[in-house]
């Protein structure tokens, strides 16, 4: 019964400041912070889930892919579905490193090297980029790869062949090694 009282007492009440106005406009501030605020925390939950299973943020480590992309760089890169040659990747060296390397070679191929010592993929020669800069000659390496590349397998190699370690210092780099495919590069410049 007194509750009933004072609500007929509130709603008839005059406006004077205190009244229901205010109530309802204090109730209405608050539904707006927890609005606000859920949409806050999913807009973060939507972008770290983004960021992890989507695309991946890292810097480039070293020089492999001189002069593509620096030392220190900002690398973007998004967690692909298929792989193929030519396809620059972020990949996870057998050393526990983080590398930059460009897919040179894919399940089916042949590797192998020549009596110099070049490498060789299906008998040829990897192109001379003299020209671009980038390198003259690709040797083999310190790790012995030659034969045909397995199911899950890639030759990755550096555009900066002369000082790169890839597949040639690794060996072949499994599937699930690699991170993603470089999506975007953002150069980092000394100041």
């Amino acid at each position: 019964m007194i509750l009933q009282f004072k609500r007929h007492l509130q709603r008839n009440a005059p406006d004077d400041g205190t009244g229901p106005a205010i109530e309802k406009k204090m109730q209405q501030i608050k539904q707006l912070r927890r609005d606000a605020v859920i949409k806050t925390a999913g807009s973060i939950m939507l972008i770290a889930v983004t960021f992890t299973l989507v695309f991946g943020i890292t810097y480039a480590p070293t020089n492999d892919m001189y002069p593509a992309v620096h030392k220190g760089d900002m690398i973007i890169y998004f967690r692909p579905g298929r792989i193929v040659t030519t396809d620059v990747v972020i990949y996870e060296a057998p050393d526990g490193s983080r590398q930059i390397g460009r897919v040179e070679g894919t399940e089916g191929e042949t590797v192998g090297k020549n009596d110099d010592g070049l490498l060789t993929i299906n008998g040829n020669f990897q192109p001379v980029q003299e020209r671009t800069g980038l390198y003259e000659e690709t040797f083999a390496g310190s790790k012995e790869i030659s034969g045909e590349i397995g199911s899950g397998e890639y030759l990755i190699l550096g555009d900066h062949r002369e000082e790169a370690e890839d597949s040639r210092s690794f060996g072949l780099i499994h599937r699930k090694a690699i991170k993603g495919k470089v999506f975007t590069i953002i150069r980092r410049r000394p100041l």
